[in-house]
């Protein structure tokens, strides 16, 4: 044998060895999605369900969806499914029915028992054990007890145009460009204006959990993305702005901002689809998503961020991994359309369907 192959040989042979050492990774594993069952809803009025148990309804999930509402349980058992002529809210811990001019709103629990009134004119609005009341004028609000009585008010002066709450804070923002941060207590703990642009609307607001961060997207001509910092744990309008990115295109409606639980991310509607910014270095790209986006969802695990949008009558959900993994998703045709997360399952409802579909990783 060639003296040259002898030496080069083993030397080859070491390198192959190496490389397959250093290079070989297990394979990342994708996302599936595993369909479960569909119910009909509207068979529920017509045929003779068994009645739910008080059990059913500790883990009841909540859907609404166009003129109906209602609740089923993760097995796909119906609970619930109630017809309303004009408005409704409703959150997993209870729901309401009401006119532009009721004086007196009933609060109902997922079994249909009432548990408060709202003794109050105006618009209410659940979030999860949250409840809120919007009142005549459109620029003020109440945060109301569980019984539905008043517990205090925010009156301002100008159009409310963005809300969002969380466990430990609230965030309103208004038409002149005004953010306001209160705490459950009605305490203002933050005050300032996004400001950058000729016209200051905030469009669209969120505050994090731990009420440190707020979010919002704002102004018409020069639109910016803002995040603020609290910085000082005593009450007052102690804020730091630590992010803004100026919008190259802009959007002209009220839009979805949602931080993640863990506070790591934040997720707005930008013209482009959707921003995701990463909280602890502020790093910002963006996902093209068609349409208007009306929910924002984060899975039990937190692993996974389902995305509802709309474009004329086509509802597509997407679902995003990671910081910014794009993993997939999912249209179809429907006059309206919903979603919910419950463990690590998705339910997406349409019309007059629910399904569950459940999230694997292979």
């Amino acid at each position: 044998m060639n003296k040259n192959v002898k030496i080069i040989a083993p030397i080859f042979i070491f390198l192959v060895i190496l490389y397959a050492i250093i290079a070989s990774r297990p394979l990342s594993q994708e996302i599936q999605f595993i369909p479960v069952w569909t119910i009909d809803l509207e068979s529920y009025t017509k045929s003779e369900n068994e009645a739910p148990l008080p059990e059913d309804f500790n883990e009841a999930v909540s859907f609404k969806l166009g003129q109906t509402l209602g609740y089923f349980t993760k097995d796909g058992k119906i609970l619930s499914y109630i017809t309303f002529p004009y408005k409704a809210t409703i959150s997993d811990d209870f729901y309401a029915l009401y006119g532009t001019s009721s004086e007196e709103i009933q609060i109902q629990s997922p079994s249909g028992t009432e548990i408060g009134k709202i003794q109050v004119t105006g618009f209410p609005y659940f979030s999860k054990d949250r409840k809120f009341i919007f009142l005549p004028g459109g620029s003020s609000f109440s945060k109301l007890n569980e019984d539905g009585s008043v517990a205090w008010t925010y009156e301002g002066f100008t159009p409310l145009t963005a809300f969002s709450s969380s466990k430990t804070g609230i965030v309103a923002g208004f038409s002149d460009g005004k953010v306001i941060g209160f705490d459950n207590d009605g305490n203002i703990t933050q005050e300032y204006n996004p400001g950058g642009s000729n016209y200051e609307v905030i469009l669209g607001a969120d505050i994090s959990d731990s009420s440190k961060y707020i979010a919002t997207l704002s102004g018409q001509g020069g639109q910016r993305f803002v995040i603020s910092k609290k910085t000082d744990a005593s009450y007052g309008a102690h804020t730091s702005i630590v992010f803004y990115k100026s919008m190259a295109n802009e959007l002209n409606r009220q839009v979805l901002i949602k931080f993640s639980r863990d506070e790591k991310k934040v997720f707005y509607n930008s013209a482009n689809g959707i921003g995701i910014v990463n909280c602890r270095n502020f790093r910002n790209t963006e996902l093209p998503i068609k349409g208007k986006i009306l929910s924002i969802l984060e899975s039990e695990s937190g692993n996974e961020i389902f995305v509802l949008s709309k474009e004329g009558k086509t509802y597509t959900v997407s679902t995003i991994e990671s910081f910014d993994a794009f993993s997939g998703s999912f249209s179809f045709e429907a006059e309206s359309a919903c979603i919910a997360v419950k463990d690590n399952s998705l339910f997406v409802g349409r019309d007059g369907k629910i399904s569950r579909i459940d999230i694997i990783h292979k």
